[in-house]
């Protein structure tokens, strides 16, 4: 079962995108960020406000992974999935180097979850009109 409660956009929440380019063996890669936070202008407990940063890199021999990293607290959760089974394979084999990397930099550990394929997409609008009463 996959959340989306974390995926709507809130409009009012802090939101920064950009680019960073990566020198490869294969030329330059562009990673798209986004860093957002929950609880814009809303009075929520520091504590329960989620920090959320999302990045996407393609670079051979990988191929596409993406990346969700949240921080609740001080604790730091990590979503990855990778489109290239081999990928999310080796990735899995690497969790546990991981969560020691997240304990060194002082953040507690949470839930690292790494998945074949790409992120879930929010779900399309409905059509306008699509739910217009005709039989007036």
């Amino acid at each position: 079962r996959v959340d989306t409660s974390a995926l709507k956009a809130d409009a009012t929440a802090p939101r920064w995108n950009f680019e960073i380019p990566f020198v490869t063996p294969q030329g330059t890669a562009m990673a798209q960020f986004e860093i957002s936070r929950d609880g814009g202008e809303q009075e929520v407990e520091a504590a329960k406000r989620v920090w959320r940063a999302r990045f996407s890199l393609d670079v051979e021999p990988a191929g596409p992974v993406h990346a969700l990293i949240s921080l609740t607290g001080d604790k730091t959760s990590v979503r990855i999935w990778a489109e290239r089974p081999a990928t999310a394979e080796q990735l899995r084999a690497g969790a546990s180097d991981l969560s020691q990397a997240l304990s060194r930099a002082e953040l507690q550990p949470g839930d690292i979850v790494i998945r074949d394929g790409a992120p879930p997409q929010a779900a399309p609008a409905a059509r306008a009109g699509h739910f217009l009463d005709r039989a007036l």
